[in-house]
């Protein structure tokens, strides 16, 4: 049941994709060729950022029931943002006619990422996946906190690097509103962690 939601988000974000692409494409006022131009960088960053909010919503999913309503809430407000914004760079990806996930991730970042090979900063490992999967009650939910904070900790390198570099004024905005997003929801994760007496995970 967790992967057919999983897969009813992903087919949503390309439902909202398609349709902002759309309203993008007809605005009367901005020449085409000037809303599809993007640099490689903002490419980059749209397709990586993507997979790694599709992981976010998962570790939302992957949370059992019933859950204290602090982290309900949470988890409801990091998988209402992180859609809206897989839709938009959905949408940019679309429009330029790119595949939605990179042949060579996290390439955009160049020496900037310091993270071995090309794995995503943040990222969960399919053994904490299924450990979190397995979990339940106030372990399940100090897993959760402790993978999400570092997963956000990660958002934030990517999003930070874009909103310094991305020449196109639309991609740094989003970039920075992830960023004060992101960081907002590590304050309220930071103190339900220590609640529960958990420590964060090392990061990068």
């Amino acid at each position: 049941m967790k992967r057919l939601a999983l897969a009813a988000v992903g087919v949503a974000c390309v439902l909202l994709g398609v349709v902002i692409g759309a309203w993008w494409q007809h605005q009367p006022d901005q020449p085409r060729a000037a809303t599809v131009s993007l640099e490689p960088l903002e490419v980059g960053f749209a397709q990586d950022m993507s997979s790694h909010h599709l992981q976010a919503i998962e570790l939302c999913h992957a949370l059992a029931s019933p859950r204290e309503p602090m982290i309900d809430a949470l988890c409801t407000q990091i998988t209402s943002a992180q859609n809206q914004e897989i839709g938009v760079l959905s949408g940019w990806l679309m429009l330029l006619d790119q595949p939605q996930t990179s042949p060579q991730p996290m390439a955009w970042m160049g020496a900037a990422h310091h993270h071995s090979g090309a794995h995503m900063p943040g990222m969960a490992s399919w053994t904490e996946m299924d450990e979190l999967r397995r979990l339940t009650g106030p372990a399940a939910e100090t897993a959760f906190l402790q993978l999400m904070i570092r997963h956000h900790r990660g958002g934030l390198d990517m999003a930070s690097h874009a909103a310094q570099h991305a020449t196109t004024r639309a991609v740094a905005q989003l970039a920075t509103s992830m960023i004060k997003e992101q960081s907002e929801e590590i304050g309220v994760m930071e103190p339900l962690l220590a609640a529960r007496g958990g420590e964060q995970l090392p990061y990068p």
